[in-house]
């Protein structure tokens, strides 16, 4: 048999695992009654420290303490009429029901101790439970301050559509912990859709912004490009924003990209667009699309606009139609859409001096050749035009000839 277990509401006793019942010892049998014949002797009545040596008052008067076993709610009190020891007390009065000793908290009489800071235990009418400290809510406004903060972060996200499923988990679920909730809302599809870069950003091992962090994000996008123009198409929608965030652009890289890039190629003379489209095929729609593309890197996108820029004025000014590396190789070494169209006025002001004359052994100057001697990229270059120039003049009295300064060769005089 089972050992009993004090505790404060009595002792108890285990029945089957995990049961408890009130140990009920078996009463103790009760003395011999003595002999009708034998009446028993009379004893004046005793006061005080009477009797044993050292006994107290009401063993002096009653006898010994016997050991009759008590139930909760139970006593043991000296009846000085009788002198007998008498059992008093309602057990049922005295009853509580039994408690889950292996659950604490289970317990309305011990506050559990340890709450985290901020947090107190307090007692639901069936177990202690944690709550902020000083907010006095009742369940009900918990979940109605619930509503209404996740309320204001779902309009802030753009996620309206998650109403109905945030009040199923405080309503069904009985969830009021706001970040218990903004946890189950992140594992939702619209969630993702929502904040989509962040995914992007992960898997190319950058770091994940915050919902502020993004938004604060998508909104110095949305000024930027309202600023310089740009359709509205481009910024009237979370996901027009999605690449730009995952590929990691900057809002001043992004500045960079529009005024330096598209504006100075859509502002420009239709032939600046028309190169830029023949060079690098980029349709009328995808003109802006195409410098905003983060994969496609700034500085490479700033070469190919300038490039189209000088393109157009060799167009425009000497009928000549570059190459892409041609084109390149001057935006490269810093040529300017003014120095292009100055220098490709100056190969058009040259254009006999660039043929062979008929009847000699010159070979005509090609194109390549031009360009890399008036705008100085070929040392080689330059020193043919000149070389040409002299043999003209001593040819004709009035020929023209080359000015150079410094080393890149600027016009005919």
């Amino acid at each position: 048999m089972a050992e009993p277990i004090e505790t404060p509401f009595g002792t108890f006793i285990e029945t089957s695992p995990g049961n408890f019942e009130f140990y009920n010892p078996p009463a103790a049998a009760p003395a011999p009654a003595t002999p009708a014949t034998t009446p028993a002797p009379r004893t004046p009545p005793r006061t005080g420290n009477q009797g044993k040596p050292g006994a107290s008052g009401d063993e002096a008067v009653c006898g010994p303490r016997p050991g009759t076993p008590l139930q909760p709610g139970q006593v043991l009190v000296c009846n000085r009429q009788t002198r007998q020891w008498e059992v008093q007390g309602d057990p049922a009065a005295a009853y509580r029901p039994p408690v889950d000793l292996k659950d604490p908290l289970t317990d309305p009489t011990k506050k559990p101790t340890g709450a985290p800071d901020g947090y107190e235990y307090v007692w639901n009418g069936s177990r202690w439970e944690l709550q902020e400290k000083g907010s006095g809510q009742t369940r009900a406004e918990q979940r109605d301050s619930a509503r209404a903060i996740v309320a204001n972060l779902l309009a802030e996200y753009g996620l309206e559509n998650l109403t109905d499923f945030v009040d199923n988990l405080i309503r069904t679920e009985d969830i009021v912990s706001g970040d218990v909730i903004l946890g189950k809302i992140r594992q939702t599809e619209q969630y993702k859709a929502r904040f989509a870069g962040n995914a992007a950003r992960r898997a190319a091992g950058f770091n994940v912004m915050s919902e502020a962090q993004y938004i604060a994000m998508e909104n110095q996008y949305r000024q930027i490009m309202r600023a310089s123009g740009l359709p509205g198409g481009f910024y009237d929608a979370p996901d027009d924003f999605t690449t730009l965030i995952g590929g990691d652009v900057s809002a001043a890289e992004l500045s960079s990209r529009i005024n330096e890039g598209y504006l100075a190629v859509q502002q420009a003379n239709p032939q600046v667009v028309a190169e830029l489209k023949r060079l690098y095929p980029v349709g009328d729609g995808e003109l802006a699309a195409y410098f905003l593309d983060p994969e496609k890197a700034t500085p490479i996108l700033l070469r190919q606009a300038r490039s189209a820029q000088i393109a157009a004025e060799a167009t425009l000014q000497a009928q000549q139609q570059l190459s892409a590396a041609t084109a390149e190789e001057l935006a490269v070494a810093g040529i300017t859409q003014e120095q292009a169209r100055a220098g490709f006025q100056t190969i058009a002001g040259a254009e006999e001096l660039f043929v062979a004359l008929p009847g000699t052994t010159e070979e005509a100057i090609s194109q390549q050749e031009q360009i890399s001697g008036v705008f100085g990229t070929s040392a080689a270059a330059q020193q043919r035009i000149r070389q040409r120039s002299r043999e003209r003049q001593a040819t004709f009295e009035a020929g023209g000839r080359f000015a150079g300064q410094g080393t890149t060769v600027t016009g005919l005089q």
